[in-house]
């Protein structure tokens, strides 16, 4: 347990380092670059384990890192700071641009955004003219692409303006706009299942989704366009086979992920549109 918190420690503490990482083909770890959708200490929890798995099949080291907000870990992508990225769709496809390519994405579950309220809330739909005026609604970041940019298209299909019906504000990450809405600072929040579903259960009790968008190509995971071929089919070999083993199934529970990941390609992610 000591050891298991240490490396928690060490793994938050590192995403603030900002530490320019050695090419692919040179590396003497891979750097595992995974979009601030959550906490730190979330994320940590939640990949740390992924990470050691692919470093035992790799036989490599691979090393978690995240980054304080979105903007921060899109100029990391940019500068080509990480061997390996987990991020969202339309993130993704600005990564392309900066030489990255998907290996794979998740699996099962349909990639879509949510509407939160508190349970104890009036309001019950989105559509119609029922809402009241001047509602509060939190988002995390202006590029969370479920939680933001999905929600807001799908509240224009409504015939509803965010910019015009709405006082808007953006908390960070996902688990401080869904403990916005728990604790009435906000009416409602743009999120997504998985970040709902890792919320303390007194708090998941508290709240109620009351929509819900049509869906878009699910999260991928991408590698840096120097990585070595073998390599790259190597990581997309071992992710897309977690399923297959209770020690893989183990991981994949700490991620939320049950079904684990399927192979992706890039032309999946040429309709994702701001």
């Amino acid at each position: 347990m000591r050891r298991a918190a240490w490396r928690l420690a060490v793994a938050v503490i590192l995403l603030w380092a900002g530490w320019g990482g050695a090419r692919a083909a040179e590396a003497r770890y891979y750097r595992f670059g995974v979009l601030p959708l959550q906490s730190p200490t979330m994320l940590a929890k939640m990949f740390l384990p992924l990470t050691d798995a692919l470093a035992r099949g790799l036989d490599h080291p691979v090393e978690f890192v995240t980054a304080p907000s979105f903007a921060s870990f899109m100029r990391r992508v940019r500068r080509g700071e990480y061997d390996i990225i987990y991020l969202n769709p339309l993130l993704y496809t600005r990564a392309r641009k900066a030489g990255y390519r998907v290996i794979v994405k998740v699996a099962g579950e349909p990639f879509t955004g949510i509407v939160v309220v508190r349970k104890d809330s009036r309001i019950r739909h989105l559509g119609g003219k029922g809402l009241p005026k001047g509602l509060k609604i939190g988002f995390p970041d202006p590029n969370a692409y479920a939680a933001t940019v999905m929600v807001r298209q799908y509240m224009r299909s409504l015939g509803l303006s965010v910019k015009r019906d709405f006082k808007v504000r953006y908390f960070g990450s996902q688990d401080s706009a869904l403990m916005a809405v728990y604790y009435g600072l906000v009416d409602m929040a743009g999120t997504w299942f998985p970040s709902l579903r890792s919320m303390p259960a007194k708090v998941r009790r508290d709240l109620r989704v009351v929509a819900e968008t049509p869906p878009q190509p699910q999260m991928p995971i991408a590698v840096r366009s120097d990585m070595p071929p073998r390599v790259a089919a190597r990581l997309r070999h071992l992710l897309t086979h977690l399923t297959d083993s209770a020690q893989g199934r183990r991981v994949l529970d700490h991620l939320g992920f049950k079904q684990g990941f399927v192979a992706a390609t890039n032309r999946e992610y040429d309709g994702v549109k701001p």
